[in-house]
């Protein structure tokens, strides 16, 4: 079996791409490259460069040690969302409950002073002494028949 030929430009192709450490390359590279690093002056000025390079960049990148207590506060926060979602526990709950106070309170006086027994004529008096002038007292609630006599026809013009 041939061993495979690397040209220069090849081995820096492959370098670019594998880094400066040979054993990581596919193996029938790794044999082509250790030979032309014998015989090659240039390559192993390339392969001397990309060593240099790659510990500049691993002391320069060096990892960062997390901050103390960080798993545990991310794990905490994870087990709290999953327990009770904020929105259940947050200050919406307080919002929604101000909004619906009046709903609760309009429908409770609704049920609480019920118009059961009275005919439309008697909710539209009531109605109409509730928006009239202060002298309400003083107004009588007209009968049905009053109404049917002093209300104006459709076809007729009011004057």
């Amino acid at each position: 079996m041939t061993q495979r030929q690397l040209d220069e430009q090849e081995f820096e192709d492959l370098l670019d791409r594998h880094g400066a450490d040979l054993s990581t390359w596919p193996g029938a590279e790794q044999g082509a490259a250790a030979a032309l690093l014998t015989s090659s002056a240039s390559a192993r000025g390339a392969f001397a460069g990309a060593q240099l390079l790659e510990t500049a960049l691993r002391d320069v990148l060096a990892p960062v040690p997390p901050p103390l207590g960080l798993q545990a506060r991310i794990l905490a926060r994870a087990e709290r969302r999953d327990a009770v979602p904020d929105w259940l526990i947050g200050n919406a709950w307080r919002f929604v409950g101000v909004a619906c106070a009046p709903l609760l309170l309009g429908f409770g006086l609704g049920v609480a002073f019920g118009v059961d027994g009275m005919d439309s004529t008697d909710i539209e008096s009531r109605v109409l002494l509730a928006f009239s002038d202060s002298d309400f007292m003083d107004l009588e609630v007209p009968d049905p028949s009053a109404r049917e006599r002093l209300a104006p026809r459709r076809n007729e013009p009011v004057q």
